[in-house]
């Protein structure tokens, strides 16, 4: 994504970084715009040639900056959203009421109302949401569509989670909270003959970035396939119901800070619409349609937003002790809060780098180390040019899950962030204040 050019200046979509560090300030995190239509565009292209009706609905929470969301608008996304904020975020944000999937284990009559007026689509995850629901679109005098979140069986499949390497991806899928158990599916079956505001337009499923191997994909696409046919009479005269498989794609770089296992490499999404769309068309071969009739739907998140973004920041002081082991620390302004780095690193994935001279020749040693009183060990003994009060850095990939997850440890105001969009920047989200930091509080 980074590019230098001729002088060795470091750019995105021909902005010159350190430019943009010192018009905006750092911390900062700068988004790609033109990373995320090509990601965008790959995805279409990888799935639409296995898949006659496929719809990409990107999840909101991976990327909750709204500048960023209204380009997915613009390129004609769907938006999966968890609870009231993101609600919100996805509307202020231009996405189309019925391009948006209300999802979230515990939805209260507020958040079913709006999204029963203004015509969004609502997800349940339990037979008493699925009571609530009806119940508010009979008062209502309304009809909602609505899907039902499973939780497929993968049975026998004994890879472990990359998430959590002891454990196994079969037993993780099934303790995680979302979706309907199995146990009260049966449940919902018997009520729905009462349900009558209700109309069932497909099924949802997500299982999350357990594995980048095609062998998971493969069986959690036979599974959510085989548990839909169970279910399809509820479905009644749909002519193109929903088949949506979640997210949980690894990017490119797959480097995401909550992931243990980042071993292998990220399989093409050729490769993985080849394999989802294979086992799907398997497993679709009982229903009363053909499965070239059913939406598939995906919800990439890290997939899409993870690679397309980057953090800039400035090296505020340099020290270096050479007195018993020879030692360099490049402090910055940015922090481990900033970035879900915390304690000491064993290996850290993101990638440090100057952006305000060249890399080429001799390179030096540094601990990078953030502005907070934890030990904020960002990145050790990273190979850098000699460094000088003022350097910016660029810390690569932030796009996704970072931004939402900083916190205001030290009080520190949170990052702004910048979009680069086909030559142009701008600022799409204005750096916190202390005044932000403190104005919940009351004495």
């Amino acid at each position: 994504m980074i590019v230098a050019d001729d002088n060795g200046c470091a750019r995105i979509g021909g902005i010159e970084l350190e430019a943009v560090a010192r018009e905006f300030g750092t911390p900062v995190f700068v988004f790609s715009g033109d990373a995320i239509r090509q990601r965008v565009e790959d995805f279409r292209s990888a799935f639409e040639a296995e898949w006659r009706h496929f719809e990409l609905m990107p999840s909101l929470k991976a990327c909750p900056i709204l500048g960023v969301r209204a380009l997915l608008t613009e390129l004609g996304c769907g938006c999966d959203v968890f609870g009231p904020g993101e609600f919100e975020g996805a509307l202020r944000a231009g996405v189309p009421p019925d391009r948006i999937s209300v999802n979230g284990s515990i939805k209260d009559e507020s958040i079913i109302r709006k999204a029963i007026e203004i015509g969004a689509r609502i997800v349940i995850d339990s037979p008493r949401e699925a009571s609530l629901i009806n119940d508010i679109a009979m008062t209502m005098s309304k009809t909602v569509d609505v899907l039902l979140r499973l939780k497929p069986d993968l049975g026998d499949f004994s890879a472990t989670s990359d998430f959590a390497p002891d454990v196994l991806i079969a037993e993780l899928s099934q303790r995680i909270k979302y979706g309907i158990p199995n146990s009260e599916l049966e449940d919902i079956v018997g009520l729905w003959p009462s349900l009558t505001a209700l109309r069932l337009i497909g099924f949802h499923s997500h299982i999350g970035r357990h594995s980048k191997q095609l062998d998971l994909w493969m069986a959690w696409a036979a599974a959510v396939s085989a548990k839909v046919m169970t279910l399809e009479s509820l479905l009644a005269d749909i002519k193109n119901p929903v088949i949506n498989v979640g997210g949980g794609f690894a990017s490119q770089l797959d480097a995401d800070l909550d992931v243990v296992n980042r071993s292998g490499d990220t399989p093409p999404l050729t490769e993985l619409a080849k394999t989802l769309g294979q086992a799907l068309r398997s497993g679709l071969a009982s229903s009363s349609r053909h499965w070239s009739d059913w939406i598939l739907e995906l919800e990439p998140g890290r997939g899409l937003h993870s690679d397309a973004g980057l953090q800039l920041t400035t090296v505020r002081n340099v020290k270096r002790e050479t007195i018993g082991q020879t030692r360099q620390w490049a402090e910055v302004d940015t922090s481990e809060v900033f970035l879900d780095l915390h304690g000491v690193p064993d290996d850290c994935p993101l990638q440090f780098s100057c952006v305000s001279k060249k890399t080429a020749g001799s390179l030096e040693c540094y601990d990078v180390v953030g502005l907070t009183c934890n030990a904020e060990m960002l990145s050790l003994d990273t190979l850098l040019p000699a460094l000088t009060v003022d350097d910016v850095l660029a810390i690569y990939p932030t796009g996704a899950y970072l931004e939402p997850m900083a916190a205001n440890f030290n009080a520190l105001p949170r990052p702004g962030s910048v979009l680069i969009d086909q030559g142009e920047v701008k600022l799409i989200k204005r750096h916190e204040t202390v005044e932000d930091v403190f104005a919940r509080d009351i004495i």
